[in-house]
């Protein structure tokens, strides 16, 4: 069986967005591309979001991107939005995000 996620139309800023539940610390966006070589390069120029934070854009049709931030670069979010903002399908296999749930503790000390 072959599953993946595609968007409906092949039309400018196609989106797919993953809900986290909640808020969190983000550490990487993993993305595995569509393995199929007539879809592959569709992912090319994908433009990755944490919340309204562009942590980092796709280059070159690999089966695997992995958007990992550096440890200084501190970037909360509840969404991830992956946006192609060439008219063209959006395909992809799986999409994993690394992170740490926002505790109280935490909240308290970025608001001083």
């Amino acid at each position: 069986m072959r599953t993946h996620s595609h968007t409906n139309s092949g039309a400018a800023d196609n989106k797919i967005w993953i809900k986290l539940g909640g808020l969190f610390r983000v550490y990487s966006v993993r993305v595995w591309n569509i393995r199929d070589s007539s879809y592959k390069s569709m992912f090319s120029g994908t433009n990755i979001y944490v919340d309204d934070t562009l942590i980092g854009t796709a280059s070159g049709s690999w089966g695997f991107h992995d958007f990992s931030l550096p440890e200084e670069k501190v970037v909360y979010g509840s969404k991830v939005t992956l946006h192609q903002p060439r008219s063209d399908y959006l395909f992809l296999l799986e999409v994993q995000v690394w992170g740490n749930v926002r505790t109280t503790a935490q909240t308290l000390q970025l608001s001083n």
